[in-house]
């Protein structure tokens, strides 16, 4: 009974060793086409990592020339700021100055005429205005 037991062992073993020839079979095919596809992935995948690149360069320059251009147009309005400021500080300065010039020659005409007027007035009635106010 030993033989046949033996037999029974030999032949397990056999079926065994076949069932593991044949799963290491799958896999190594399995696995060369796991890297075949990986092959043809990269391939694939190549050509659009260099466009990615090529685009996150061109962005970065495009990003650098409208920084430059946006700093340009800072400083051509803060020159044209100035410069505007600059020019309505002179035409104020040209427009107020006669103004107040003319103000002050309209006061010194309106005083002078009020001395004229209390001259006429005194002598209209013969007296000064403080004398009517006296009581006594």
């Amino acid at each position: 009974m030993t033989e046949v037991w033996l037999g029974i062992i030999a032949v397990a073993v056999l079926v065994m060793a076949g069932v593991q020839v044949a799963t290491l079979r799958q896999l190594s095919r399995v696995a060369r086409e796991t890297t075949a596809a990986a092959q043809d992935l990269r391939k694939e995948l190549a050509p659009l990592i260099v466009k990615a690149h090529k685009v996150a360069d061109d962005a970065g320059k495009v990003s650098a020339l409208a920084l430059t251009q946006m700093e340009r147009v800072d400083r051509v309005l803060d020159a044209t700021a100035r410069r505007v400021d600059e020019t309505l500080q002179t035409v104020q300065e040209s427009l107020i100055s006669p103004v107040r010039q003319g103000a002050a020659v309209m006061a010194g005409i309106r005083a002078a005429l009020a001395v004229f007027r209390s001259r006429q007035d005194r002598d209209r009635y013969g007296r000064d205005d403080e004398d009517a106010l006296f009581i006594g």
